[in-house]
């Protein structure tokens, strides 16, 4: 996930992400000036570390800083907090134009009984006074998503239940995981009686975490998702759609 912020303003962290609504599946986040790879990281029961490239895609230099956090979501709503399960090396970087950098993701303590769910949010920070260029100038944050493996690493899988909700103008798909890991939604699509697909949210949607139940609103006709049909989606960057079990709708 990555947002444009200006260089001068300040704001909270919990806001700044909320804008930050571009989440890329691509091997590398950024067409230019601070870029990563890969947007998502696993750490096995079996791996203590690993990492992700900061790229300096930009013709100057520039510096970047990483933070952990903990991610939580409660009734919908997602909370960043303090973690200490999770360190990064080196938490501050300056890259020259065309430079990489390793940020190894370092788990401090043995694997979690459960599945965690972690945060890095990759700050490039603004220019020195003297640096920078007239006009306005933007800065780069990412969110990265960090999933701490339970020990054993079982083959565990979400374990989902969806609802279409029709409260508003606005249809939403209203999603509980009532499994052991998270689902990552993706490429949302409805097929009506007639197999005729009508693509809903292309690629991705949002993430719903162990136990939790989230709500996302979408871009499609009311009527359309209230006649017979199917909703299929790629959970975490399966290949295969899969079919969402549908309860009956709330009008």
């Amino acid at each position: 996930m990555r947002g444009r912020r200006p260089a001068t303003a300040v704001r909270g962290l919990a806001a700044a992400l909320c804008c930050a609504a571009g989440f890329a599946l691509a091997p590398a986040a950024g067409a230019g000036g601070l870029q990563l790879t890969p947007t998502q990281l696993t750490l096995s029961a079996r791996s203590q570390a690993d990492g992700l490239w900061l790229i300096n895609g930009g013709d100057r230099p520039l510096q970047a800083q990483v933070r952990v956090f903990r991610w939580v979501q409660t009734d919908g709503e997602e909370r960043f907090e303090p973690g200490r399960a999770l360190a990064v090396s080196p938490p501050m970087l300056e890259l020259a134009p065309g430079a990489r950098q390793l940020v190894r993701v370092i788990r401090l303590g043995p694997p979690p009984a459960e599945e965690e769910s972690y945060r890095l949010i990759v700050d490039e920070l603004p220019p020195a006074e003297g640096e920078r260029k007239p006009g306005l100038q933007f800065v780069l944050r990412y969110s990265v998503p960090v999933f701490l493996a339970p020990a054993g690493d079982p083959a565990i899988a979400p374990a989902l239940s969806a609802q279409l909700r029709f409260e508003t103008d606005r249809p939403s798909l209203e999603l509980l995981n009532q499994g052991r890991r998270h689902a990552q939604v993706a490429d949302l699509v409805f097929v009506d009686a007639q197999q005729r697909r009508h693509p809903i949210a292309a690629g991705l949607l949002g993430y719903a975490l162990p136990g939790q139940r989230v709500r996302w609103p979408l871009n499609a006709p009311a009527e359309l998702l209230r006649g017979p049909g199917t909703l299929k989606a790629r959970i975490n960057g399966e290949p295969t759609e899969q079919a969402l079990a549908l309860d009956p709708p709330a009008r």
